[in-house]
């Protein structure tokens, strides 16, 4: 009895801190520099370039068995797309020259897969900024990548998404970083 209780409890604390440990990963703070173009932002154009954009949702099966996967490309929502603008807007203060940012995505997808041990959620999110004079000239432009990924013992739809949103932050933070320099 002593024996499965103790197989029981070892089983229990696997599971609780693979999920906690997951969960660490989107309390990280990747912005560590405090971002002030100073310019004046006239207008944001987000383009998305994605080929391969879905409506439909990654699948995550309840129970899942080892070589199950699946890959997509969200489209990109209103939330999203709001949480882009503001991000961008943040990094500009009142200057004398006006700019005009272009946002490009050019990769971003959600990935699950499921292996003997664990499930494996990965998200990858890849940027071009580009800041355009008045006249809609380029001046800079920079590209940037963010991936994140987690392993546990049970992958979930609210995670999944939350790590996207910190790929797409963390991808323009790091644009705006070289941008800014």
């Amino acid at each position: 009895m002593s024996r499965l209780f103790f197989s029981f409890l070892i089983f229990g604390t696997i599971i609780f801190s693979s999920c906690t440990s997951k969960y660490a990963i989107l309390d990280r703070n990747f912005e560590t520099e405090e971002i002030a173009i100073s310019s004046k932002l006239m207008d944001i154009e987000i383009l998305d370039e994605r080929p391969n954009v879905t409506s439909e949702k990654i699948r995550l099966n309840v129970i899942s068995f080892p070589g199950q996967s699946d890959k997509v490309s969200p489209i990109l929502n209103n939330e999203q797309e709001q949480l882009i603008i503001d991000q961008i807007e943040s990094y500009f203060s009142d200057g004398d020259t006006e700019i005009s940012v272009k946002c490009t995505i050019l990769r971003g997808f959600q990935e699950f897969s499921a292996h003997t041990f664990n499930e494996r959620e990965y998200v990858e999110f890849e940027t071009k900024i580009e800041l355009l004079n008045a006249a809609g000239k380029m001046m800079k432009y920079c590209t940037s990548t963010a991936f994140f990924e987690a392993k546990s013992m049970d992958a979930n739809y609210d995670f999944i998404d939350k790590l996207y949103l910190k790929a797409i932050k963390t991808s323009i933070y790091s644009c705006f970083q070289k941008l800014d320099d």
